[in-house]
């Protein structure tokens, strides 16, 4: 009796009429089975519970990461802000400088009179923007605080950045406008001014000088400007004349032939013909004249 205790049969009973099947197995068997699906179950529960708060980890951490790529932005968006407002105050400082040069003045500073505690800081005047960034946590601060006042230095010097900036460039026309540079090479044979008449007797007034040299050599453009006419003119022989704006007109005579032609712009050292002796001439030579609003002035005091 006590032998039978220790098994438990299985019965498999078909619907149909075959014949049924039965296993008979020892008692411990079902134990050991009952006691696995057991901790089975366990261990799957855990493994929920683990997995649960594995995601719930994951989500938190997401959304970190998202606050902190969002406050990163946010700081290099202040930076560049930041950066493009120096820029600014930079081109005011040089442009400053350079109208101040230009006028015979200096707005460099003494570095040995600058507070040691202000190197390392960006001035503008008398403001000092600190752009440490010693302590990490608190970047997004000093770039806010850095930020509002390029912001409210900026405005205040617009005006006067406009201003440098239109006398800088009006400075810089004028000059490419006005006559600077010999128009050929060789040597002057006739100043500006009374002088005896080649081709016969008394004095007449020489309204250029004259550069003699060989024939061929290259006549160049003296300022920045536009042809106004490239041709043949009675006495000055092959002509071409350049108005450079500002009331400046330059008139080169004689030329054995021409590189420019009607309407053209040129610029200051460009070839615009060769010498020669067209028109009324003695000899090879450039016949240069300067204008000032319509009126010939010495071009020695363009050369």
């Amino acid at each position: 009796m006590q032998k039978r205790k220790r098994y438990f049969t299985i019965m498999i009973v078909p619907h149909s009429e075959e014949a049924t099947y039965s296993f008979r197995l020892p008692l411990f068997v079902g134990q050991l089975v009952v006691a696995l699906l057991v901790i089975g179950m366990a261990a799957f529960f855990i493994l929920a519970y683990t997995y649960r708060n594995a995601l719930q980890d994951a989500e938190e951490l997401r959304i970190l990461r998202q606050a902190n790529q969002a406050q990163q932005d946010e700081i290099n968006a202040f930076a560049g802000i930041t950066q493009q407002l120096l820029e600014q105050m930079q081109q005011v400082e040089e442009l400053a400088e350079q109208v101040a040069t230009k006028v015979g003045c200096s707005l460099e500073q003494q570095e040995e009179d600058e507070d040691p505690e202000s190197r390392g800081a960006t001035s503008f005047g008398e403001t000092r923007v600190n752009l440490s960034r010693s302590n990490q946590d608190r970047v997004l601060d000093r770039v806010t605080y850095n930020l509002s006042v390029l912001q409210s230095l900026v405005p205040e010097k617009a005006d006067t950045l406009e201003m440098l900036k239109g006398e800088v460039d009006e400075y810089t026309r004028r000059l490419a406008a006005t006559p600077s540079i010999w128009p050929t090479r060789g040597r002057i044979s006739s100043g500006f001014g009374m002088r005896r008449n080649p081709f016969g007797g008394g004095s007449q007034f020489h309204y250029g000088i004259d550069i003699a040299g060989t024939h061929g050599t290259p006549v160049y453009a003296t300022a920045n400007g536009q042809v106004s006419f490239a041709g043949y003119r009675g006495g000055f022989g092959n002509l071409v004349i350049i108005s450079h704006g500002y009331g400046f007109q330059t008139y080169y005579a004689h030329l054995s032939g021409f590189a420019v032609s009607n309407g053209q712009w040129v610029k200051r050292g460009q070839v615009i013909g060769y010498m020669g002796r067209s028109g009324r001439a003695t000899g090879t030579h450039l016949h240069y004249e300067v204008h000032v609003n319509g009126v010939a002035v010495n071009p020695y005091r363009y050369l």
